[in-house]
Order: C-alpha cells, then sequence, then structure tokens
C-alpha cells in the first residue's frame, strides 16, 4: 500500500529524531562533536516544529513554514562545511564555537551603544563587574581568527560568504534557487505576499528532512556509525540537487 504524505513525513521525523539521539548518545568532548550535535538538533527541533504547523494550524502557515526552511537550509550550509574536508574539520569545528567570545563582545558594545531603557539595565548590571573580564579575556585570545587583512572583525564565523559554503558542499546550483525562492519569504517580497511562497505543501516539509539528513549521515560518517539500510537509503536520496528530478 501507497504510504500519504503525511505517513512519509511522519516517518521521515521519526527516523532522524531516532538518528539525533542515536549519534548525540555517544557524547564526546572533541570540538567536531560539539558544534556538530548543536547544529544537528536544531535542525531536527526546526522539523518538529514544522510538523506541528502542519498538524495543528488553523491558518495559513506556508510562509512561517517557509522561513524556517530559509533558516535550517542557512545552518545545514555552515555544517556542511565543517565537515565538508575531514583534514579540517576540527580547526572549523573552532572557528564555529569560538565565534561566541566574538559574538558576546558585540552584543555588550551594542547595549553600551544603545539608548534604550532595556540596553541601559543591562549594561548597568551589578554582574557585570565579575563577568565581563572573562569575555574580554577570551575575546582578545580568539579575535585574530576573525580580522580582516585590515584590521576588522568579519561579520561571520566563516569566510567569505553562504554561496561560498554551498560550493564548498558541492550545492551552489542549488543554493543559487533556494535562495532565490526563499528570500522573497524572509523579506516579504511583494510577489511573495500576493501569490504565496514557491515552495510549498509536502515539498516544503520533504526538504526540510531531506536538509535534515544531510547533515546526520554527515555526521554519522564522522563518527564511524553505521547506519541501517533505510537510514542510509535517505542520506543518499538527500544528497541529491532537491530541483534535479528523480
Amino acid at each position: 500500500m501507497d504510504m500519504s504524505d503525511d505517513q512519509i513525513l511522519g516517518c521521515h521525523r521519526k527516523i532522524a529524531n531516532a538518528l539525533v539521539m542515536k549519534l548525540n548518545a555517544q557524547k564526546g568532548a572533541a570540538r567536531v562533536a560539539v558544534a556538530m550535535e548543536m547544529i544537528a538538533g536544531r535542525i531536527v527541533d526546526s522539523g518538529n516544529s514544522l510538523a506541528v504547523l502542519r498538524n495543528n494550524a488553523l491558518h495559513d502557515y506556508r510562509f512561517d513554514a517557509a522561513s524556517i526552511l530559509r533558516n535550517i537550509y542557512d545552518v545545514m550550509l555552515q555544517g556542511l562545511y565543517i565537515m565538508a574536508d575531514p583534514a579540517e574539520r576540527r580547526e572549523r569545528a573552532e572557528l564555529y564555537l569560538d565565534f561566541m567570545d566574538v559574538e558576546r563582545k558585540r552584543r555588550i558594545e551594542l547595549m553600551d551603544s544603545s539608548s534604550t531603557d532595556l540596553a541601559k539595565r543591562i549594561s548597568d548590571s551589578p554582574k557585570r563587574p565579575s563577568s565581563e573580564p572573562r569575555i574580554e579575556t577570551r575575546f582578545n585570545e580568539v579575535k585574530g581568527k576573525y580580522e580582516t587583512k585590515k584590521g576588522k572583525m568579519r561579520r561571520d564565523w566563516y569566510p567569505g560568504t553562504l554561496r561560498d559554503l554551498a560550493k564548498a558542499a558541492d550545492l551552489e546550483p542549488e543554493y543559487e534557487l533556494m535562495q532565490r525562492f526563499l528570500s522573497g519569504v524572509v523579506h516579504s517580497s511583494p510577489l511573495t505576499l500576493k501569490e504565496g511562497p514557491l515552495v510549498r505543501g509536502f515539498l516544503l516539509m520533504d526538504w526540510h528532512w531531506r536538509f535534515a539528513f544531510r547533515i546526520l549521515g554527515a555526521y554519522a560518517d564522522h563518527k564511524g556509525i553505521a547506519l541501517d539500510e533505510t537510514e542510509q537509503g535517505l542520506v543518499d536520496a538527500a544528497r541529491q540537487n532537491v530541483f534535479d528530478l528523480p
């Protein structure tokens, strides 16, 4: 008997959640493991949120679901960039994790430069004298990794752009279309608001799980965890450009 769309999506969700639990069961302090657990968990949790929308929303949730997909595509590219070259995985995972110290420093600067009541309250926090020196120390330890040739801090933890990450993952043709389709949703372009997202319904949900299985497959390979036939089949199918017809 052929499965319905909802049965297929439910099956993919169940397998993805079980697989992320299997991967995270082998905890490790290695930087690659820490980074990939964060990324894989983020993607699978977003799939669970999409399922809640699909199964329970009484309104037109297409725009919100497509926005989640756009966010997850970004996260997926970062994860695949970390995993793309085994020789550089540790260095890239460290870049990803150490960037938190840059973000903490930037958060302080943002609050100090704001005239809003909330920002002033945060800036004047009594906890600041005890916590800020540690933040400053860590920032000074890692900032050299992210400085440009002009001595400025780059915007993101990775060098270049998302397109560069897509190139590293051999996904540039897919990225070119995906970026155009989903950016209209994120930025509420008039055409998108009028006609709705180009990616919708089952396809939107199916693509999300494909992106999840790309990350889960790469992480399982890194950890040396064998996948069963169904899991491996989903991982193999996920590697294909979603815009290429089967």
